[in-house]
């Protein structure tokens, strides 16, 4: 998968009301303004999208 792909399915979780769309919102409006949390919210979110990967044939990390 594209690295374009991957940002546009993890956008997609913006209007959850779960862990995952907390966290792309807060990532969205760089809650803190600290890279380091960014780049936490990026590597979790990175996660979520690796385990969404695994669970669904077709969407494959490579």
């Amino acid at each position: 998968m594209a690295a374009d792909e991957m940002l546009t399915i993890i956008m997609s979780w913006a209007d959850e009301q779960s862990h995952r769309g907390r966290l792309v919102r807060a990532f969205q409006s760089d809650m803190g303004h600290d890279p380091v949390l960014q780049a936490q919210r990026l590597a979790m979110l990175g996660i979520h999208a690796e385990k969404q990967a695994k669970r669904k044939a077709g969407l494959a990390l490579v």
